[in-house]
């Protein structure tokens, strides 16, 4: 695995382009700042697609991702095995005039993280700078009218400083140097070097103040030289300042465009959250629309493989004695790594990565591998089943054979149990809802029955409007619904059934009663209506 950080970004990066281009697919994980900062926009059972995009895209305007790990998983045929090259960023919000960006840290992801030894001081002092288009094109403006000065500096008085303190030494030079002679000032190094900002303001400062020196960073050292004014203008055409500020700013978001440019297969573990905020961070800021994102999203990345759901897909094709471990990212890569995952179908293909035996799980880069792994894996037994047990599968064949899982993203506990972004979004899967009603002449107490309902699984319960007797239940799995409802069938306090719009919503037998006609349209507005309050 190899680290990538501000430091080694520019000398890594032609490398990462060829890994990029010559990969099959590519897997990608984010770690973020915080993952539902806003409490009224944490997810919900009664979720629908839409509404679980609008909450995520409220939270993540105000989250940063803080590391982002790539693999890219190459193929040869010959051996039949694949190599993972991965890659892991810390990157950090670009900081310049125009473009700070507000963010939120939240107090248990930290703790998350800093459990699984995430490396904080990397992100804040070696993070790689990135900014979206709209930043971007916000950042060229700026500079095109000559709005950005030193005024609006963080370090305008740290420029003051060390100008005062350098500006003799420079100007002595200055007057008795030749043409082509130079000097180094190895304080401007020292007290810029980990700011794209200040290093900027250095190099205009000078070129402005002392007309015909070309200013420059060679070997972790400030250069100046003495040239003719002719000199100067070409090396400004050639090594433009504002340009080569952009471009340092962009930084990451260099790596996400030539990825979006090359179109390939990309593949995470639930994946949802990552999608938006890397639009969000690289690209521009999401549409208020949730069709609109589905249609930007799938333009970046055509083919889209969560392994979360295609994990779901495949769980029933698995003997019964093989039962997968779908618990979290790091237990379904050990089953298929070294448990019974991994002889659930003969001759598939090696694995391999330039880890050298390193890692930890919650580091973006080895989880992004992990994805991939599983993926390959699960692509591979897909195929298995349908096919002789003695073919061998280009790559192709195994992402073609997922087919029925492109694009398909998994939602974590809402109404749907996927979206489909290249189209209309699946029917629910989940649970049908259940009703609570108090069997005792008082209001049902909600914390009351979601104590009670605890020991049965996650659960959400939210009151009918008007009907303080009742209550709607939310259940993420069929198993919890069914135990609920043999455990409630004689007691004496709640009785719990399985929710009917016909029979539970009062707008609707009130209209029965009166011989109105309800259509199906109808029923599905209500019961969303009911949800909702």
């Amino acid at each position: 695995m190899t680290e990538i950080n501000n430091k080694n970004f520019e000398q890594h990066f032609p490398e990462i382009r060829k890994a990029l281009e010559q990969a099959k697919f590519v897997s990608v994980d984010l770690e973020f700042s915080a993952l539902y900062p806003l409490k009224e926009y944490s997810p919900s059972l009664f979720d629908t697609p839409n509404e679980r995009y609008q909450k995520i895209r409220k939270s993540v305007k105000l989250v940063v991702p803080i590391q982002v790990g790539l693999t890219a998983f190459s193929f040869n045929p010959d051996t039949n095995s694949y190599l993972g090259t991965i890659y892991n960023f810390y990157i950090i919000p670009a900081s310049f005039p125009f473009i700070r960006k507000n963010c939120l840290f939240q107090s248990d992801t930290l703790s998350f993280l800093k459990f699984f030894e995430f490396d904080f001081n990397k992100f804040v002092y070696s993070g790689i700078p990135y900014m979206n288009k709209d930043e971007e094109q916000e950042i060229r403006q700026r500079f095109k009218s000559n709005d950005i000065t030193d005024v609006q500096s963080l370090f305008r008085q740290e420029l003051e400083t060390i100008f005062h303190n350098e500006g003799e030494k420079i100007r002595n030079w200055y007057m008795t140097a030749n043409i082509g002679e130079t000097i180094t000032i190895p304080e401007f190094y020292q007290v810029s070097k980990d700011s794209d900002e200040f290093v900027y303001f250095i190099h205009k400062t000078i070129r402005e103040r002392f007309k015909g020196v070309w200013s420059s960073v060679e070997n972790d050292e400030f250069v100046l030289k003495k040239v003719t004014i002719e000199e100067s203008i070409k090396l400004n055409q050639v090594c433009n300042l504002e340009e080569e500020c952009i471009k340092n700013l962009l930084g990451f978001s260099r790596v996400f465009r030539y990825l979006v440019s090359l179109q390939k297969p990309l593949v995470g573990h639930n994946l949802m959250q990552d999608l938006l905020l890397m639009l969000e961070c690289f690209e521009k800021p999401l549409p208020s629309s949730y069709e609109s994102f589905k249609k930007t999203i799938n333009a970046l990345f055509p083919k889209i493989f969560d392994t979360k759901t295609i994990l779901y897909n495949i769980k029933k094709q698995v003997p019964e004695d093989k039962t997968i471990s779908d618990k979290s990212l790091k237990d379904t890569f050990e089953y298929f790594k070294d448990g019974v995952g991994r002889h659930l179908a003969l001759n598939s293909p090696a694995i391999e990565n330039n880890c050298n035996g390193t890692y930890k799980y919650h580091e973006a880069g080895w989880d992004s591998f992990c994805a991939g792994y599983i993926f390959i894996r699960m692509a591979y037994f897909n195929l298995y089943q349908k096919y002789p047990k003695s073919k061998r599968y280009m790559s192709g064949e195994l992402i073609a054979g997922l087919e029925f899982c492109q694009n398909k993203v998994n939602v974590i506990r809402g109404a749907v149990s996927s979206i489909q972004l290249d189209g209309e979004d699946p029917a629910s899967t989940r649970p049908p809802y259940l009703v609570v009603e108090s069997l005792k002449n008082a209001p049902i107490n909600i914390h009351q029955v979601s104590s009670v309902l605890s020991s049965f699984g996650f659960v959400e319960i939210r009151k009918f409007p008007y009907q303080n007797k009742m209550a709607l239940i939310a259940v993420d799995n069929f198993g919890s619904a069914r135990r609920i409802l043999q455990n409630f069938k004689s007691n004496k306090e709640y009785q719990i059934r399985q929710y009917s719009a016909l029979k539970h919503s009062p707008v609707i037998r009130a209209c029965l009663l009166s011989g109105v006609t309800i259509s199906g349209v109808i029923l599905l507005w209500i019961t969303h209506s009911i949800i909702k309050k």
